[in-house]
């Protein structure tokens, strides 16, 4: 997922009024926040380059905010403008995404579909449930479905109730075979391993 997306338009960015009919108009160089004050003064123009043309542009600004992209909307007619926004350097308008990179992998581990299934003992569910703990091996009973590692995968109680989802660290060939193990047999059972967790809890949304 992109973590940045520039648009580039006729015009330099949000002004704090249209500068063809007010000297004293400043670029708004960052938004942290589109609140309703920012709305009216996107819609208070009607063309050009003040803030014109802005209110349709501050909306899909707000949604790709709140999923956790930045947006920077500056002149298309900028000479080397694409190369200064990849080097990080102030052009037009910045909006901040308003999610850290952890809360926009979350967002996307709770919308992408589970391509497979681990349940999970009373022990390992208390640890995610009551103390937000990772997923280890020694706590899985049953593996259900073909996976990749990185995949998306559901977690179940015993009871069969969706207890959470997850990005899987092992495709599910190798989580069958270290499922119900301590996590220090990993690398022997293996040859190989990628941490001692089946599933990271900063990768885990709690349902």
């Amino acid at each position: 997922m992109p973590t940045s997306c520039c648009w580039l338009t006729d015009q330099q960015g949000l002004f704090t009024a249209d500068p063809r009919n007010n000297p004293e108009a400043e670029l708004i160089s960052d938004v942290h926040v589109i609140d309703d004050a920012l709305r009216a003064l996107a819609g208070d123009s009607v063309s050009g380059l003040g803030t014109g043309g802005m209110s349709t542009k501050l909306q899909a600004a707000d949604v790709a905010c709140r999923a956790g992209i930045d947006v920077i909307i500056a002149s298309g007619s900028r000479s080397g403008v694409i190369s200064d926004v990849i080097d990080g350097k102030p052009v037009g308008t910045r909006f901040h995404a308003q999610q850290s990179p952890l809360e926009n992998r979350k967002r996307w581990i709770f919308g992408a579909p589970p391509a497979g299934e681990l349940t999970v003992d009373d022990g390992a569910l208390a640890a995610i449930i009551e103390r937000g703990s990772s997923l280890l091996p020694k706590g899985i009973r049953a593996i259900q479905g073909n996976f990749s590692r990185g995949e998306v995968i559901r977690i179940r109680s015993l009871q069969g109730r969706d207890i959470a989802h997850g990005v899987s660290r092992y495709n599910s060939d190798a989580m069958r075979m270290i499922a119900g193990h301590h996590s220090q047999q990993i690398s022997e059972i293996l040859g190989y391993e990628y941490g001692p967790v089946a599933v990271h809890r900063d990768d885990m949304i709690v349902s």
